[in-house]
């Protein structure tokens, strides 16, 4: 019956996957419409997409929960005296049906119509499937990187209480407050209203005054890793040896798609920790892993929506851009910058994706906040058509109240319009960074639909299992390993066109880090 025609839902990606589970290998229905991708488009910065609150918002009509309905309201109670979950089912799916046409109509006008049905609709389908097959994982490897874990706890546990010459609760913030400001002497950095902060940024001002505090930091950190990824990913493995995260369209404001259950998109990237934990990520039985990924996606968006020709040129030659852009930077030749200056360079030009400004950049180069100011300024006196840019996308946020990609993704910024002068530049910083991110997320978006399509059309064995961030993973047969690699770049390089070329990092492994 679903298969017989397009449906409309309240989520849709829920019916998708319980098709899945009870016969995999029948065709999904397409989508008119979700409602609840519709009201997220309408407003990303909203929260709140239960079926009643969109109702009430878009058809101002109220979703009875008792017995009663207001009058010209929903009312599929009848006589019973009690309402049963079939019944609140029913009002449900009639609810969605009065939501239809008003809330296509608010697409209609607000222009996000076509990315509703172009984009974030068909992308429902290419989501469930990936959750519906899961990514495979290797128990034993994660069960000794939980003990491991486990093991260095404690003994951090134990050298921090040897470094207070006492025993307490290293998790106790009143006890650790008394031991490091009270008892040790050490200088506190920052109050808060229970009192001297003890959080991790506090802390590493006091690094290298006291072994504890050294200590303290990887404790926090190792505990964080054997509590989330350790235990965490453990817990989430299913009888089918594989973990099946949620991938979420309606939580970033910038249209990224986000991961949970577990939060996949979280595993450290360049730490060696978080390697190990990508060692435990393998693909089924006759498959290897394919990982590929976008390289520098966000500076890319920036180079386009900028127009800057300096950037545009150090692409299109295919320079490495970080030693470009701190050739011109800092004013040396390409062959004579140092590494300190990659870096910094690097950290600039990352950092201008998200809106970072001088302090910003201080703080992650643990630098002065004058010598930071110097660098952006060289920069932007290197690329001057980037800070037009970032200039003009401010300036045309704070008339329109909103900033608005190139797919036509609207992301409202009330902040802009404060008179709290924190929370204006907040709106500022989010405004610079609206119109790369969300051309970013749109490109990946579409690049994941055309890669599914293509499979399906191709009858491949292969099937993408996983999405992190610009990075997608797919499971590959032997035999199917050059058609589909080549398959993969081919789609990943043309889902956009840009002033610069898009690349894209493509690797085979055994396991998602020997890919990697």
């Amino acid at each position: 019956m679903l298969a017989a025609r397009p449906i409309a839902a309240h989520p849709a990606k829920p019916i998708l996957r319980s098709l899945l589970t009870a016969s995999p290998d029948r065709p999904l229905p397409r989508i008119a419409v979700d409602t609840t991708l519709a009201a997220y488009l309408l407003d990303p910065a909203e929260t709140r997409y239960a079926i009643d609150e969109v109702l009430r918002r878009y058809a101002q009509l109220e979703l009875p929960v008792g017995n009663a309905a207001p009058e010209g309201q929903l009312d599929l109670s009848g006589d019973e005296s009690t309402v049963d979950e079939g019944q609140l089912a029913g009002r449900r799916a009639l609810a969605v049906d009065r939501l239809v046409d008003p809330i296509l109509a608010a697409l209609d006008a607000q222009g996000s119509r076509k990315l509703h049905d172009e984009l974030e609709t068909p992308l429902v389908a290419v989501l469930a499937r990936m959750e519906h097959l899961g990514v495979g994982v290797d128990r034993a490897e994660l069960q000794g990187l939980a003990d491991r874990l486990s093991a260095e706890v404690v003994e951090l546990s134990a050298a921090i209480q040897e470094d207070a010459g006492k025993e307490f609760n290293v998790n106790s913030t009143p006890q650790l407050r008394t031991i490091l400001f009270d008892e040790l002497g050490l200088e506190p950095t920052k109050k808060t209203k229970t009192g001297y902060s003890t959080d991790a940024a506090s802390l590493e001002k006091l690094s290298g005054q006291h072994p504890i505090i050294d200590h303290l930091l990887r404790y926090r950190e190792v505990e964080k890793l054997r509590s989330t990824y350790g235990e965490g990913l453990l817990a989430e493995v299913a009888a089918d040896g594989r973990i099946h995260a949620t991938f979420n369209q309606t939580v970033a404001r910038t249209g990224r798609l986000s991961s949970d259950a577990p939060n996949l998109h979280n595993i450290p990237v360049r730490s060696e920790m978080g390697k190990e934990f990508r060692k435990a990520f393998v693909p089924a039985e006759g498959f290897e892993l394919l990982v590929a990924d976008y390289n520098q996606i966000e500076l890319r968006c920036i180079a386009h929506l900028a127009e800057d020709p300096g950037l545009i040129a150090a692409f299109e030659a295919g320079d490495d851009i970080h030693t470009a852009t701190a050739a011109r930077i800092f004013h040396v030749e390409p062959g004579d910058v140092t590494g300190a200056q990659r870096a910094k360079s690097k950290m600039v030009s990352y950092g201008l994706a998200y809106g970072m400004e001088a302090y910003g950049l201080a703080t992650r180069l643990n630098i002065p906040r004058a010598e930071a100011a110097e660098i952006l300024d060289a920069y932007f006196t290197a690329f001057p058509a980037v800070k037009a840019y970032m200039e003009r996308t401010v300036a045309e946020a704070r008339e329109r109240g909103y900033t608005e990609t190139l797919f036509g993704r609207r992301r409202p910024i009330p902040e802009l319009a404060s008179s709290n002068r924190g929370i204006k530049q907040a709106g500022e910083r989010q405004a610079m960074n609206a119109g790369i991110q969300g051309l970013a997320a749109d490109i990946f978006k579409v690049a994941l639909i055309r890669l599914d399509d293509a499979l399906d059309e191709r009858r491949a064995e292969s099937r993408v299992v996983l999405q992190v961030h610009d990075e997608v993973i797919l499971e590959v047969p032997a035999a199917e390993h050059d058609d589909i690699g080549a398959l993969t770049l081919q789609v990943m390089r043309g889902a956009a066109e840009l002033r610069v070329p898009l690349e894209v990092n493509l690797s085979f492994g055994d396991s998602w880090a020997a890919a990697k």
